[in-house]
């Protein structure tokens, strides 16, 4: 069977824990060759993932003519560049977030993409995620989103928090919730409150054309042993809630029974995988157990730092559509799927928001989103295409 041969430039923490795994396990790609900086690095994940090629230069990965689609997961500085000089070599691209800093520069993306007539895929990965996919199709079917809540709610005493300093929450993370919210509402937003008292602890309202409304709660300062996220959403009649992924309910939805459905933990490739099963078996329980269980070892300063260090990674344990979201991208580049995936577009949007959320922090206002993207209301509907392979 033939697979999509793919290159990952930048072979990190994201890159180890999440891209390099899934390709190996995807029976759609093939990890074709690594790219970092670092040739030390290289050297060992080629020899772990048994890939011959490892380039320190990305232009001879993207002349390479063997190689269909690259995964970027650089920096958040050169994910444009690269994602254009990508489009520009023929490949297909499959881009971690931000795409962008700004709008303005998720624009370029948007015109090298449509010039190119390849696809690019941003890594807001939530859409992927099974749970995810089961409560839009349950609030499409009763009617659409009326009302949301989502909670992210984490603890910023993590490297990955600290390198962007305080106040980045926002650029850096929330992207994610923006998208998402588009995704479930399956509308454009167009307007924006945020309230906060501190650094990246946030109140966000957001206002979309349909008319429905979400509001986030967002904080860097909650517990390692709360679940980070948490979504409650009112349809025409009835709501569901999902729990940090692993478990959905639904509770008066007019056209299906109250339901309570559990799904699998995801599995890190240098852990065991006892937490996936304990997921798929007993949903939010097992979820609440698992993080007090880290949470003990993690403060237990009598273990040794390098077996504390080892502990499985909280954000990683859980199914937010990683797996998903790489065997979509081979299938797009394979047999031309239908990209369900957040696309350049989805990028722009999320930027978009980011930018008036991070405005209306500032002037303690409401800020309206007067773009093109009220040019097309109902995105999910209407915004899908097939990538020629």
């Amino acid at each position: 069977m033939k697979k999509a041969r793919l290159a990952v430039i930048g072979t990190g923490g994201l890159a180890q824990s999440q891209h390099l795994p899934n390709i190996q396990r995807s029976g759609l790609a093939e990890l074709a060759a690594l790219c970092d900086l670092n040739p030390e690095l290289l050297q060992s994940l080629g020899r772990k993932y048994q890939v011959a090629k490892t380039k320190t230069d990305y232009r001879e990965v993207l002349a390479d003519p063997d190689i269909d689609g690259v995964v970027i997961a650089t920096r958040e500085d050169t994910h444009v560049p690269l994602t254009i000089e990508a489009l520009q070599a023929g490949k297909h691209v499959y881009v971690e977030k931000p795409l962008a800093e700004t709008p303005e520069e998720c624009s370029k993306v948007v015109e090298a993409r449509q010039a190119s007539g390849k696809c690019v895929i941003v890594g807001m990965n939530r859409r992927c995620a099974p749970a995810y996919v089961m409560a839009r199709q349950l609030l499409l079917d009763n009617g659409g989103a009326r009302n949301l809540f989502y909670r992210i709610a984490d603890t910023y005493s993590f490297t990955w928090g600290h390198r962007f300093g305080k106040g980045n929450r926002m650029l850096h993370e929330l992207c994610h919730i923006f998208d998402i919210l588009r995704f479930f509402a399956d509308s454009e937003v167009a307007e924006v409150y945020c309230r906060s008292q501190r650094d990246d602890d946030e109140s966000i309202l957001l206002t979309f054309h349909s008319g429905c409304t979400a509001c986030i709660l967002s904080s860097g300062y909650a517990s390692y042993t709360i679940p980070k996220e948490h979504f409650e959403a009112v349809a025409e009649a009835g709501m569901l809630i999902v729990e940090e992924f692993v478990e959905l309910r639904t509770f008066g939805l007019p056209h299906v029974p109250d339901l309570v459905k559990f799904f699998p933990g995801h599995s890190h490739p240098d852990h065991d995988r006892q937490h996936v099963q304990r997921f798929a078996e007993k949903g939010y329980p097992a979820l609440l157990e698992f993080r007090s269980q880290l949470a003990a070892k993690k403060a237990n300063t009598a273990l040794p730092d390098a077996e504390r260090n080892k502990l499985p990674l909280l954000n990683y344990a859980v199914d937010k559509g990683w797996q998903a979201a790489i065997d979509h991208f081979a299938d797009i580049i394979l047999n031309g799927a239908k990209q369900h995936a957040a696309s350049e577009i989805d990028g722009l949007r999320a930027s978009e928001i980011t930018a008036a959320a991070i405005q209306s922090r500032q002037t303690r206002k409401p800020v309206s989103i007067s773009s093109t993207a009220t040019a097309n209301p109902f995105p999910f509907t209407s915004f899908v295409r097939a990538i020629p392979t």
